[in-house]
């Protein structure tokens, strides 16, 4: 949780209005970032609220609505009246990522794994933020191993940091020159081979009922997987779609496949 900082009236009051707005926003977003602590909320928001008074009439105008804050708003009502005034207030606010929630593994000693370890093979992913948001994901199904080959970049990168979350530390990661040696390395060791990709040929990904560990290539955002990569696979599996575009991101289709194949949703 981060200090509260608590504004006298005469300093705060000796601020150009621009020097307010910024002190109140960097407040805000600091509310934003610890909204699920209940006793954070309830020390900062008349903190906000004192500022907000001592204001210069028109910060206040242009921020009026934050009149609605109480220490007893649902947190939900705070991010409704905060968020607009934080997007006009922080130019990088959409970059920056408030932590909900504080309940990790460190909570919640008595994990599970999931039915089936997966392992994940990137394909020249370009993306570093859908590596990031792959790498998630696969630390949320227990995955055993995430080859990055080609172009796919591997920690530590500073535009991973958000994306990742910290699960950078917990699965271990193989840089691998071609994914041919990544997807041989796996079917050495006994582990069927799946490519998540859209083709004529390709299975629908729910026709496919796991029954043991299987590592998943997952292609280039722009390519997808090579023809020579897809003939190496064992299986080539899609998610069907039903709307006009004809796939779904690669993150977003890589978190889908990775729970059915982690045999979690059945």
């Amino acid at each position: 949780m981060v200090k509260i900082h608590h504004y006298a009236q005469n300093k705060f009051q000796s601020f150009e209005p621009t020097k307010q707005k910024k002190a109140l926003a960097d407040m805000l977003f600091a509310l934003e970032s610890n909204i699920a602590e209940k006793d954070f909320v309830r020390q900062i928001i008349p903190s906000i609220l004192d500022c907000y008074n001592w204001s210069d009439p028109e910060v206040r105008k242009d921020l009026h609505y934050l009149k609605k804050l109480t220490q007893d708003t649902s947190p939900h009502d705070i991010i409704r009246i905060i968020n607009p005034i934080l997007r006009r207030l922080q130019s990088k606010y959409d970059e920056k990522e408030p932590q909900v929630t504080r309940y990790d593994t460190e909570q919640r000693p008595h994990l599970q794994k999931a039915p089936y370890l997966i392992t994940v093979i990137a394909d020249n992913l370009r993306s570093r933020y859908n590596l990031g948001a792959i790498y998630r994901t696969a630390e949320c199904v227990s995955a055993q191993r995430i080859y990055l080959c080609g172009i796919s970049a591997f920690p530590p990168v500073n535009a991973f940091v958000k994306s990742y979350m910290g699960t950078q530390e917990r699965v271990p990661y193989t840089v691998m020159y071609n994914t041919e040696e990544a997807i041989a390395q796996c079917q050495k060791n006994g582990i069927p081979v799946v490519a998540l990709e859209t083709v004529t040929n390709s299975k629908s990904l729910f026709d496919y009922k796991p029954t043991q560990p299987v590592a998943v290539i997952v292609g280039n955002e722009a390519l997808g997987i090579e023809d020579k990569i897809l003939k190496l696979a064992d299986e080539i599996l899609h998610i069907p779609i039903y709307g006009w575009k004809n796939s779904l991101n690669v993150s977003n289709a890589f978190a889908l496949a990775a729970y059915w194949l982690s045999g979690v949703i059945k």
